[in-house]
């Protein structure tokens, strides 16, 4: 059984408890264990229980939802309380699948207008000509509603696109934290694209390597070109 703790990430609305980012909580074997002085929201702590002794299993399975899930939110509408589990101590896994990434992409749907001008500026830094097919970021319309909105790689924590590579060819960057390509081992079997659940990684149309969202080195241009300021970068 893996001991766990469950941090509060994020706090999207308000907590009347309150909670705060960085309050947190531990499971240690069937017990819970809270910090002196520190307090658990009981409403939140009924939509854990059920995924706690999930999380503190040691096995993994195909097709198994549980590891990928490391995160839930509170019941309260108005609270949106962001929950985080995470391994404790000598059961965590390695540093690169459960840290916390610096950065990623966000976008606002409302705010896209759909000028596509983050694809042809990812296109030309990473491939020297405006080609939306060669971007790594793309915009996605909805003919029904006539909105757009910009599809980029979410930096997912644990990652299953790094974790469905068979040859290790996606790996973190230390610095960025971002999922990076080596050309050199991909052997082009598109395992990452059908474990990406948000449906980010598309295939570049001369050399066939999976296009993934690098951060630009950290400084995202596509970012600083919206007009619209429909994309920003967040830290998490």
């Amino acid at each position: 059984m893996v001991d766990l703790k469950v941090v509060v990430e994020e706090v999207r609305g308000f907590c009347d408890l309150p909670m705060k980012p960085g309050d947190y909580f531990e499971v240690r074997g069937g017990a819970i264990v809270i910090p002196e002085g520190g307090k658990v929201c009981l409403w939140a702590l009924q939509s854990l229980m059920p995924l706690l002794p999930l999380k503190q299993r040691n096995i993994a399975e195909d097709n198994d939802w549980v590891p990928h899930t490391n995160k839930i939110i509170c019941p309260d509408p108005k609270g949106g309380v962001v929950y985080r589990i995470e391994p404790l101590g000598a059961n965590s896994h390695s540093k690169s699948e459960t840290q916390d990434l610096p950065h990623r992409i966000v976008a606002d749907p409302s705010k896209c207008v759909g000028c596509r001008v983050c694809e042809l500026t990812c296109s030309f830094v990473h491939e020297g000509v405006y080609c939306p097919d060669m971007s790594r970021i793309r915009v996605e319309k909805d003919e029904l509603t006539g909105t757009d909105e910009p599809i980029a790689c979410h930096q997912c924590g644990t990652a299953r696109c790094v974790l469905a590579c068979p040859v290790g060819a996606l790996k973190r960057n230390a610095v960025t934290g971002a999922v990076e390509v080596d050309g050199d081992k991909c052997i082009r079997c598109k395992s990452c694209a059908k474990a990406c659940p948000f449906g980010a990684i598309r295939f570049h149309p001369e050399s066939g390597l999976p296009m993934i969202c690098d951060l630009c080195g950290g400084d995202p241009k596509c970012v600083r070109e919206c007009a619209t300021k429909a994309l920003e970068v967040r830290e998490r």
